[in-house]
């Protein structure tokens, strides 16, 4: 099979279309949307109303999956999917002061899924099952191989041997969430990682994570914001950044070693958002 292919910004997003992900892939196709993944860093399938029994079996065929540190967001039956929803289980769209739909707002900060980890995860495949209507919930992906590519030699200069160190607890600090059970704080304590990322096939990109990045080692709090803050605005330029709106029943895949992404704010009183998400476990730490 040969998938056909949209490219859908300058610098990454590609759309792909003649795949069915409710069906088993075969080698072939698996092997051309790992090559058109590599490329473009993020993928959208559109039209894929797929279970989480098929998401999870889709998403295994590019690496071992990783859980959530904190079960309460994940399925019970089915502990790899990730739940980002403001719907309760009787259908009806929880108080916006309830602890999920406020855990929900913290994608509302630039960030790269699991950096809190020693191992950060490889990349996301997220199933957009109830999407906002009028405006609002879309996501954008930030280059961040681009971004350090393109980056003014002097800041380029500033940000060589630093290092980040990215925590769990600090990002649920963001919305003063209830302290995590101490079972669970146990498996995700603060990691550091370099700020210029070396990867594999010898590019590099920028690696930071604001939601999570809580501070530069050896700086001070006003220090590393001031730092963070200008990183961010550099990589979150309109020419490094693909703009996703959503779809119902999009399924949109992204490499999380080389780019960041952040959710647009929406009304999570009113608006429907029900969001599945695997994430595919890393393989090496930050080079």
């Amino acid at each position: 099979m040969t998938l056909s292919i949209r490219k859908l910004h300058e610098s990454l997003g590609g759309e792909i279309d003649g795949v069915d992900l409710s069906r088993p892939l075969d080698i072939d196709t698996r092997s051309e949307i790992q090559a058109a993944w590599e490329t473009h860093g993020v993928l959208v399938f559109r039209n894929q109303d797929i279970g989480d029994t098929e998401h999870v079996a889709f998403s295994r065929h590019f690496g071992d999956l990783e859980v959530l540190p904190e079960t309460d967001r994940t399925d019970d039956t089915m502990p790899e999917i990730f739940i980002l929803s403001n719907v309760g289980a009787d259908g009806k769209i929880m108080p916006v002061e309830s602890e999920p739909v406020t855990f929900n707002t913290l994608t509302w900060f630039w960030h790269t899924d699991s950096c809190y980890r020693a191992i950060p995860s490889k990349g996301a495949i997220l199933h957009g099952i109830e999407v906002v209507k009028g405006g609002g919930g879309e996501t954008r992906f930030a280059n961040m191989r681009e971004a350090l590519a393109e980056m003014p030699s002097d800041l380029r200069s500033r940000i060589e041997g630093l290092e980040g160190q990215h925590s769990w607890a600090w990002m649920r600090s963001h919305r003063n969430l209830p302290p995590m059970k101490a079972e669970e704080a146990a498996k995700v304590p603060p990691v550091q990682h370099k700020l210029v990322r070396n990867h594999r096939n010898r590019s590099q990109s920028l690696y930071i994570s604001p939601l999570y990045m809580e501070r530069i080692v050896g700086w001070d709090e006003e220090e590393t914001r001031s730092l963070v803050e200008e990183l961010t605005e550099w990589a979150a330029q309109d020419r490094f950044v693909y703009e996703h709106a959503w779809q119902q029943h999009d399924v949109v895949m992204w490499d999380n070693t080389w780019t960041m992404h952040i959710v647009l704010p929406y009304d999570p009183g009113s608006q429907r958002r029900v969001m599945h998400r695997t994430a595919i476990a890393g393989v090496e730490a930050v080079l």
